[in-house]
């Protein structure tokens, strides 16, 4: 005879807290602690104070469905972005999504898969706002590293978009850090050092932040008499930077100052100008664009543009919920400066003629 096996019971689940077990722990009504949920103004202090202590004594987890059946609105933000692999655009998602928490949105993140810029379509970019639409997301934010001319114009006007990284004669909300303006600084630092010989190395073609630095460094270099050098282009890795370098020595082309068009390719600019037995600063100076975290520690440390990030993001969401809010509201443009940071990479320009170092 075979004993039937005992089957474990399963451990009870803890029962849900409601919004009615809340409203009698704090002892109003269920529509208050819905008012302070949703963070109505009429609602007194010290009630808001004992509904928010019952919330969190209870561990009460209002639904996003719920509220948004109370306030008409999903608490989703839609973002299309690309470029998620490099620093900037990360960064820049990374604070929009902590932003957006902070006032209790959410965010959904659709990505452009297309490595090249180039091949970014605005049927691409719509296609994917059109899905986020059919989730009911209550605004955009759209990170722009492409050409947003076009999109904007594609832009039905349905729901409130905000731009990043776009330049302030976008039609449409924006709000960029000024990547002329930082590129233009980042020379005009090796140009007051009297380096009059300038190497850049350029992010790729398809990116309009490589293109607006590109611009800000020729800027300054038309202006202050420097000798115009061919520009070698990168795909923003340390690899690439390197071997730009490699490519602009085995060229023949002599230069005593470097503007990378970010902290990595710059990198990659360290290592080759190493490689090739040449001092950073003593024979070339090499100015990168982001202050990473890491580009204090390279060796020599790096001087760069620093970009502020999280006042990108706070600002971007800002922007975002005015609209959300006031959906006819006026259209707005906000551009932030940089910031140059100074370490162990540049210096005067060397005295001798850099034409008469030894054949790399």
């Amino acid at each position: 005879m075979t004993t039937p096996e005992k089957s474990t019971p399963a451990p009870a689940r803890a029962p849900t807290v409601t919004i009615h077990d809340v409203a009698r722990r704090s002892g109003v009504s269920y529509q208050t602690v819905s008012r302070v949920i949703n963070n109505h103004a009429n609602v007194a202090q010290h009630t808001r104070e004992r509904v928010q202590r019952a919330i969190e004594d209870l561990g009460y987890r209002p639904s996003l469905l719920a509220k948004g059946l109370v306030t008409r609105r999903s608490q989703l933000i839609g973002v299309v972005a690309h470029g998620m692999n490099q620093y900037g655009p990360s960064q820049i998602l990374q604070n929009v999504q902590e932003s957006a928490h902070e006032v209790g949105y959410e965010i959904m993140l659709t990505t452009l898969q297309q490595v090249d810029l180039e091949q970014v379509r605005e049927q691409d970019v719509l296609t994917a706002v059109r899905r986020l639409q059919q989730f009911g997301v209550d605004g955009l934010v759209l990170l722009t590293n492409y050409d947003a001319h076009e999109i904007a114009r594609g832009l039905d006007g349905s729901l409130p978009v905000v731009m990043i990284d776009a330049t302030a004669d976008v039609h449409g909300p924006t709000v960029s850090i000024d990547q002329f303006e930082g590129a233009a600084t980042a020379t005009r630092h090796l140009a007051a050092l009297g380096h009059r010989r300038l190497l850049h190395i350029s992010g790729p073609p398809g990116w309009s932040d490589a293109r607006l630095r590109r611009e800000g460094f020729y800027s300054v270099v038309q202006q202050v008499g420097v000798d115009a050098l061919p520009t070698y282009d990168g795909d923003w890795s340390a690899r690439s930077g390197f071997e730009a370098t490699v490519r602009a020595l085995e060229d023949g082309v002599i230069f005593t100052g470097v503007f990378a068009a970010n902290d990595q390719m710059a990198l990659g600019v360290l290592s080759a100008l190493r490689q090739r037995g040449l001092s950073v600063p003593h024979d070339v100076s090499v100015v990168g664009f982001d202050d990473t975290p890491e580009a204090a520690y390279f060796d020599p440390p790096l001087t760069t543009i620093r970009q502020d990030f999280a006042q990108l993001g706070r600002k971007s969401l800002e922007e975002l919920l005015r609209l959300i809010q006031e959906p006819a509201g006026r259209e707005r443009h906000y551009v932030f400066g940089s910031q140059l940071v100074v370490r162990g990479t540049t210096a005067p320009a060397p005295a001798r003629d850099p034409s008469a170092r030894a054949p790399y």
